[in-house]
Order: structure tokens, then sequence, then C-alpha cells
């Protein structure tokens, strides 16, 4: 069963749109922006002390000029960047490092772009592009993880890519991304981690519910407004999932999928379309590419992808 603390955050999404973008009425639309699942966000999220935010959803700081490593770089030169920082006591604190593609993740606000970053938030000088992760790809030799800050996406990149570099401190407290990260944190990794009942699988690390299987069942894909009416239509709480729903189902260590074995997804799913609207374009909507892991969009009116269902906690 999940650890203290595991649980999905809010994505922050607070409004409805249709499948061509339009501002929508929320009521019925099983819709991110309707439902709003997830561990809520404190108020205020951030705390500020002189140079260093504290991000009160996650417990880490961060550096609140983002662009204080002024110049992008390779991972291995943002990763001894970060390691020099932290001996050089930045800011007066020990402990700084590259943060790990969830906690750089859940640092962003999908509901938002140019910046995608929580409403009111305190940073300063960010640089809207690529801002590398610790975390390396297990898709790809010599890739590592990395987030665009300006909507949010979060996909591996060459690590001889030049990008940017925004340190964090403290313990990772949440859902670890990988069972190497549980065993390093002190925190449970289930095996198996998904234990089927009939139609419904329990997610055992985060004790939520899915319906066991990708839909459409015969094969092919949905648009992202056939989603959502298959959920209304199958009733008994099920629902589109949120992209951090989605993207916690994910193990960072594997790829093809990024999923632990085992899994009740049926073989070859990729792309899944989830309940949140893109803050860029909310004519498009935020997609899980399961293959890789990664955190993408997908046009709404297209058919594109298949879908999970969840019950939620």
């Amino acid at each position: 069963m999940p650890s203290p603390g595991a649980s999905i955050p809010a994505t922050g999404q607070e409004a409805c749109f249709g499948g061509l973008g339009l501002v929508a009425d929320c009521r019925g639309s099983g819709q991110d922006g309707e439902l709003r699942p997830g561990r809520r966000w404190p108020e205020p999220r951030f705390e500020v002390s002189g140079g260093v935010v504290l991000d009160r959803l996650t417990g880490l700081e961060w550096v609140r000029d983002a662009s204080v490593a002024p110049w992008p770089m390779a991972w291995d030169e943002a990763k001894a960047w970060a390691a020099g920082a932290a001996r050089s006591r930045l800011l007066g604190r020990d402990g700084w490092r590259l943060p790990t593609r969830r906690e750089l993740l859940y640092l962003t606000c999908p509901a938002l772009a140019r910046p995608a970053l929580p409403p009111g938030h305190p940073f300063v000088n960010v640089f809207q592009h690529w801002h590398w992760t610790a975390t390396a790809s297990a898709a790809a030799p010599g890739h590592a993880w990395r987030v665009h800050l300006e909507g949010g996406r979060m996909f591996p990149g060459p690590a001889g890519a030049a990008h940017m570099v925004l340190p964090v401190r403290g313990t990772w407290r949440g859902l670890p991304e990988s069972p190497g990260q549980a065993l390093a944190l002190g925190a449970a990794w289930p095996e198996p981690r998904f234990e089927v009942s009939g139609a419904e699988a329990l997610d055992r690390l985060t004790g939520m519910a899915w319906l066991a299987g990708a839909l459409p069942r015969s094969g092919g894909a949905a648009s992202w407004e056939e989603a959502l009416d298959q959920a209304r239509r199958l009733g008994g709480g099920w629902r589109l999932p949120t992209i951090y729903e989605l993207e916690g189902l994910t193990d960072a260590s594997r790829a093809w999928p990024a999923l632990s074995p085992g899994h009740p997804f049926g073989e070859g799913l990729d792309g899944a379309w989830s309940s949140t609207s893109s803050g860029y374009d909310p004519a498009w909507a935020w997609v899980l590419y399961f293959g890789k892991g990664a955190v993408g969009v997908g046009h709404k009116p297209g058919k594109h992808f298949k879908f999970l269902l969840t019950k939620g906690l």
C-alpha cells in the first residue's frame, strides 16, 4: 500500500474546455477542471527566504533565480555544476542537486504555459526552454529526462544537448519514480505492483484503482471527447485520469513500456489520453506516452490514442 506522502497532487487545472479548445461548462464533463482530483495545493504554495523558494506541496527547496546557472550545458556538465553549487554552499545552503524527473514535473502546472509554473510562483529569470533532470532515460542509452518550462512537456533528450539547470535541495517524500529510488529513500515498491481482481486492477504503490485493459477494446484509437464520453457512459465512478495520475503509473527505470512487469493494461500501449487540457493550447490535451514514459500533448479532435480509466483512491 502507498507510503505516507506518496499521493499524487492535483494539476492545478480549474477550467474545462471542449474538443476545439473553447471554454465549456464543467458540470458532468468528467474533466480534470471539474473533478480536480489529487492532493490539494497548500495556500500559499510557496515560501520565499532570500534567494530560496520552499515548495510546501513537496517540501523541496529551489533556487529562486531560475537562471542561476547562466548558460545551457550538457547533462554531465549540469550534474557537475549542481555538485559544485552544493560544495560552495550556494545561497548559504548545501545539498544542491539536479531534480529527478518527477520532482521537476511536480513543480510545473500543466494548466498554464509561458511559463508552465503555478499561478503566483515567485521564480525570476525563467528561461522557457528545456531543463535537465537527474534521471537517465531507460528508452535510449546516452539520453536523460528534461522538462520544457514553456509548456510543461517532459521528454528524454541526448545527454550532449545544451539545456538549463534549476537546482533543488531536500529529500523527496513523494511517489518514487522507480524501484531503485524507492530503495534509496527507504520507501516501499510493492512486488507485484498491480493486483488484478476481475475487471479492476489495484496499483499497490499509489492505492489507485484502474480498469484492467486499455480502451477501445476493439483496437484502434479514440478522440479525447470520445474517451470522456465512454467514461461517463460506463458510470460506476470510472473517469479519465489526470496527466499526473497517468504519469504516476510509470516506472522510470523501464521502457517499451515504462511500466512494471505484470501491468494490467495490455500489449502495445503507448499514447493514452488524460482529462487535463493543455495550458498552451486547450484544443490539445495532455497525453502519457507509455513507451518511453514521456509527457506530451495530443490534438483533441484526432483519433490518435487509447485511454485508461480510473476510480482514483
